[in-house]
């Protein structure tokens, strides 16, 4: 899927700039690497949003950190 993106100047200028540093043949190299990397962090928020949520369920019925642990290592075995 090509697509094209406009970016603002300062954006243009920073792109340049850490290409030139850390020897990016293109500019979509880098836009591709960049974009991949911001997915991952993002999926990991969405993650840890759930587990948060996860906890606190199960903080509010009694269950501490210490049961889940010791109910994850009984069902690894």
């Amino acid at each position: 899927m090509e697509r094209k993106i406009k970016f603002s100047e300062k954006t243009e200028k920073d792109i340049k700039m850490v290409m030139d540093e850390f020897g990016f043949d293109s500019e979509n190299e880098f836009v591709e690497e960049a974009v991949s990397e911001k997915i991952l962090e993002l999926k990991k928020q969405i993650f840890f949003n759930i587990t948060d949520q996860i906890a606190t369920g199960l903080r509010s019925k009694g269950v501490s950190a210490k049961q889940i642990l010791d109910e994850f290592e009984r069902v690894r075995e």
